[in-house]
């Protein structure tokens, strides 16, 4: 019984480190304003109907970092816009066409894909973040369950039980 406890008082330990770990990089990203990433991955939650219905609003998807000349027309990928209703948003779009090479710099072509979308304004490499790799199906409802008040509430409850 004592060697049960002492698993699961380590087995609490390291998911309390993680958790803490966790909510450090993300807020740190938040505050400068940067996509939280880990390992070379990214975490974002579809917020709009531009990419309906291959990413629907609230998908929770993981995006992979990758270079510009990996991209090809077909891909899904998430860049930061920096000019109008765009600028500072974390965008995740379809590339209409191969990025181009223009001055030593990728530029890059995309669209949402749902019925009538136009065209994104033109971006370049250093707006990149990463390469959409899957959508994460249990997550999406995680995360909107903590968003809510009684969510919370139970997200306070459970560091409140791992520190107990």
């Amino acid at each position: 019984m004592k060697v049960f406890k002492k698993i699961l008082s380590i087995l609490g330990t390291i998911l309390l480190v993680i958790l803490l770990a966790v909510v450090v990089v993300m807020f740190n990203a938040r505050l400068s304003g940067e996509a939280p990433s880990v390992f070379g991955y990214q975490v974002f939650r579809v917020s709009s109907g531009s990419m309906e219905p291959e990413l629907m609003i609230g998908d929770v998807i993981l995006i992979k970092e990758a270079e510009p000349q990996d991209i090809q027309k077909g891909d899904i990928v998430t860049y930061k816009g920096e000019e109008g209703d765009l600028d500072d948003k974390f965008i995740t779009h379809k590339m209409i066409e191969d990025p181009q090479l223009v001055d030593g710099r990728y530029v890059f072509h995309t669209q949402g894909i749902y019925e009538g979308a136009v065209p994104d304004p033109d971006w370049y490499e250093d707006q990149l973040l990463g390469e959409f790799v899957c959508k994460i199906p249990f997550i999406d409802s995680v995360y909107s369950f903590f968003l809510k008040p009684y969510g919370l509430i139970t997200f306070v409850l459970i560091i409140i039980v791992l520190f107990g």
